[in-house]
């Protein structure tokens, strides 16, 4: 009986053991995954990211009757200091800017595969704006619309997001470099959906009381500050798609009273840019996008006072945005603080408040 009894106790101290070690091993595993680096998202980060995009570009912009994908490639360090290379396709689009651009805007698009565990994961195409011509002061334009989509994040979370880039494009054919260009990515409508619980809506119009009423006094707000009357977020001129310059996000599916939240996007033709090829539309009493109109709708009237005092109450915030980015030269910086300033003067006068926003809202 003592045999068997100390055998029960080794064998006792043996599964003890046994389960401290497995119990030990786990701890260590989870320690390390605890202290490995984090792969960070694309538009986690306001930081630029360095990259060399080798295509044939020469080809591309020559060819502007050719809107199909071109192959290319993709490299750059991740946040380890690794050195990675992705397969991808780059192709123009847009349309005022197409014409306008020796460089036109980008559409890269990925293989989900290829960029798995990466900086990039889960996106599948992104829209690259670039320095559109080689001289430096379109950096200064696109630097300004860069910023202006980082003044609207401050305002609402119904925005898109973007990340700096800093791009070689590298010729597949030719071999040729142009380095360290100014570009900047923008956060994929599908994703500004997901992070606010919501879908993409593909729509041909809409009503504007479907509008969720405070975003779109934020909107039409934000709009009116950087001098934008390029958008429409009811209808545009694609009879099947709304909307002009304004993307759709709202609950699926999509039921009698469900609100909408417009998002707005594309802000190179504001005031706050006055890019050299930007001109108002016909008919709106304008002569330069230096003119502010505001064109916000008269059904959400009720909301503008609380928007007004939100954008109040943002003005150092605009302003710090524009102190964020050493690429901004002074000059450029100065011209922009003051036309900011004039916005905030107006809305900041009950009387001028009332004239130039209230009674001038869109039926």
């Amino acid at each position: 009986m003592k045999a068997e009894s100390k055998l029960r106790c080794l064998a006792s101290l043996f599964f003890t053991c046994l389960i401290c070690l497995v119990l030990s091993s786990a701890s260590l595993h989870a320690a390390d995954a605890d202290s490995a680096p984090v792969t960070p998202k694309l538009f986690d980060s306001e930081e630029t990211l360095k990259v060399t995009i080798t295509a044939p570009w020469q080809e591309l912009e020559r060819n502007k009757s050719y809107q199909g994908p071109y192959p290319a490639t993709i490299e750059y360090e991740d946040h380890t200091g690794k050195h990675l290379t992705h397969d991808l396709t780059v192709e123009r689009r847009g349309v005022k800017r197409q014409e306008a651009c020796r460089i036109p805007p980008i559409k890269l698009r990925f293989e989900k595969e290829e960029i798995k565990d990466t900086v990039f994961h889960g996106q599948t195409s992104l829209k690259m704006v670039t320095h559109c011509q080689n001289s430096d002061r379109y950096d200064q334009y696109y630097l300004l619309e860069m910023m202006a989509y980082r003044m609207y994040n401050q305002v609402t979370k119904y925005s898109f997001r973007v990340r700096s880039l800093s791009v070689s494009y590298k010729d597949s054919k030719n071999g040729s470099v142009d380095a360290d260009r100014f570009a900047f990515l923008i956060e994929d409508d599908s994703d500004v959906a997901k992070r606010n619980g919501l879908k993409k809506l593909e729509i041909p119009r809409i009503r504007p009381s479907r509008l969720e009423s405070e975003t779109a006094s934020d909107l039409a707000l934000f709009q009116y500050m950087i001098g934008n009357t390029d958008w429409a977020a009811l209808s545009g001129p694609d009879p099947e798609e709304c909307c002009h310059n304004v993307k759709l996000i709202a609950p699926r599916p999509l039921k009698d009273g469900d609100k909408i939240w417009p998002v707005p996007y594309d802000f190179d033709s504001a005031g706050i840019v006055n890019a050299p090829y930007a001109l108002p539309a016909e008919g709106l009493g304008i002569h330069s996008v230096l003119q502010r109109l505001y064109r916000g709708y008269c059904a959400h009237n009720e909301t503008l006072p609380a928007a007004r005092q939100k954008l109040l109450a943002q003005q150092a915030a605009m302003m710090g945005v524009l102190d964020s980015d050493e690429r901004l030269v002074q000059r450029s910086r100065n011209k922009a603080a003051k036309y900011l300033e004039k916005y905030f003067k107006i809305i900041g006068d009950d009387r001028d408040f009332e004239k130039s926003v209230v009674k001038m809202c869109r039926i």
